[in-house]
């Protein structure tokens, strides 16, 4: 016999050789329950019913009518009524379930059986039986667990590692699963101290547990995880998700397990935030650059360790400041009585704080003295220099657009109580796009360095109310834009017209728009 057969041999004794009752009963009275139905037929003006449950027939009361619910009177089930009549070609009802026991050799282990079952009414609805293919085996002891997929070529092959089929295979079939099952299953074993319960998802059959039973019997530790209030550090590796390192799995006691001293475990005990692997990571980060926090503060500062995106910003600040300065700072934003209403995390204050020092860059602000480098209340100094640079910036911009105006004089014109001329500063560009809720603002920068050409259309009578703004890029008119960016009436038509053949009917050089 092959290594294998023999491996799978061994194996296959954990189980029972049948179905078995439990099996039977979970299948009819969960898995299958929506699959009860009362055919019924006509004799001679009375309608029987058939049900399909407890298979008995019997007159019914009134007339029941095709796809309606109704009760079996004989076993009191809930059924649908289905006309005897009418094709039944497509009506079968299947469901996959996870069905945990105890081993039959060892009363340490627990096993569980992967069931598809189905029902098929297509043919004789009176001689339908349940179909059970028993699609996976599981095995969980103490440092081991195993599975075992019934192949479709009908010979069992041993997975390298847990999966859960309601998260893969079975993902889209109707899945159930017993929590009185699963704590009838371990109870007894190793098992039952796991704190299986705190995973187990009473609401939606959307976990088999599988997964967790695999962690359980590889790490132990997780029960203690669990008790000290850990969870999301275990539903962390439980998920796939990023632990950073943080817990030594296979750690003999819990502070092994943590990387932490007695007295760090105590402090962490007593935390009233949920404590995830992120939090010790950076409690563990910034310990070892020599700046140990309290877990509290860690926690404020978790995100600067995240990623290494904040990790590079964090290690470019160095130069303006030690990181201990640095940590003491953010921390004195965070006690701000208003600081919720700006900053969530470290890296929050970071990006401010960054920002802000490229702000003072640009306003050639001297950064050595602290009061530059650590303003008392950052937010409040990040907006000043931030309206400074925007100043800064709209004045180089006013002063190019004060150049153009000069060189696009030429296009003023009037006409029939309508006139246009060039738009003279970035603020009335930024008046005309907010009055005509239209997005001429965009264009500013392109205008002011000579990438194309923007002049307002007005009435006459209304020379400062924005009626209509105009674009023109080398030479043509490439856009005329009234209030919602709504095309010309025929009077601003004809308008713009004259004004074309007045001002563009010949080539002039324009500035070259860039590629």
């Amino acid at each position: 016999m092959p290594e294998q057969n023999k491996a799978f041999e061994k194996f296959k004794e954990h189980f029972p050789n049948d179905i078995g009752k439990g099996v039977e009963e979970f299948a009819i009275n969960i898995a299958l329950l929506r699959s009860r139905y009362i055919f019924t037929r006509r004799a001679k003006g009375i309608q029987f019913g058939y049900c399909t449950h407890c298979q008995k027939e019997h007159i019914t009361e009134g007339n029941l009518k095709h796809n309606q619910m109704t009760v079996c009177p004989k076993c009191q089930s809930n059924c649908k009524v289905k006309a005897s009549g009418i094709s039944r070609k497509y009506l079968c009802d299947a469901s996959y379930f996870i069905y945990y026991e105890k081993s039959l050799l060892n009363p340490e282990v627990i096993i569980a059986r992967g069931f598809f079952v189905a029902r098929d009414y297509s043919q004789d609805f009176k001689n339908v039986q349940t179909r059970y293919d028993c699609c996976y085996m599981y095995l969980f002891e103490p440092g081991n667990s195993e599975l075992y997929e019934n192949s479709y070529l009908g010979y069992w092959k041993k997975r390298k590692s847990i999966i859960s089929q309601f998260e893969t295979s079975m993902a889209h079939e109707c899945r159930y699963i017993s929590y009185e099952n699963v704590q009838e299953a371990v109870h007894g074993t190793p098992f039952q101290y796991s704190t299986w319960e705190q995973y187990f998802d009473k609401n939606f059959c959307s976990n088999d547990m599988v997964k967790f039973f695999d962690l359980a019997s590889k790490y132990p530790c997780i029960e203690y995880l669990t008790k000290m209030g850990l969870k999301t550090v275990v539903e962390a590796k439980l998920f796939g998700s990023c632990t950073y390192r943080m817990i030594n799995w296979r750690g003999k006691s819990i502070t092994k397990v943590l990387k932490l001293t007695k007295q760090e475990l105590k402090e962490l005990r007593a935390v009233k935030f949920t404590v995830s692997p992120l939090t010790l990571n950076s409690y563990h980060f910034f310990k070892k650059n020599g700046v140990p926090l309290s877990f509290e503060h860690a926690h404020l500062m978790e995100t600067l360790s995240s990623t290494r995106y904040y990790l590079n910003d964090l290690n470019r600040m160095l130069e303006y400041a030690p990181l201990k300065e640095i940590v003491k700072y953010f921390l004195k934003q965070f006690r701000r009585t208003d600081s919720s209403k700006y900053y969530h995390s470290g890296s929050t204050v970071l990006i401010s704080w960054r920002d802000y020092i490229k702000e003072c860059q640009e306003l050639g602000m001297d950064l050595k003295q602290e009061h530059v480098l650590f303003p008392n209340n950052l937010q409040s100094a990040h907006q000043k220099t931030m309206k400074q640079v925007k100043i800064k910036a709209d004045k180089a911009l006013n002063q190019l657009i004060a150049v153009r105006v000069n060189e696009l004089d030429k296009y003023k014109f009037e006409k029939d109580g309508l006139f246009i001329r060039p738009a003279k500063s970035l603020e009335e560009l930024f008046h005309e796009g907010k009055a005509l809720n239209h997005c001429v603002a965009r264009y500013t920068k392109n205008y002011a360095n000579g990438f194309t050409d923007l002049l307002v259309l007005r009435k006459s009578a209304e020379e400062d109310k924005p009626f209509y703004t105009v674009e023109i890029i080398k030479g043509k008119i490439s856009q005329v834009r009234g209030y919602k960016n709504y095309q010309p009436t025929k009077e601003v038509k004809e308008f713009i017209k004259a004004f074309e053949a007045a001002k563009l009917s010949k080539k002039k050089a324009r500035a070259k728009v860039p590629a």
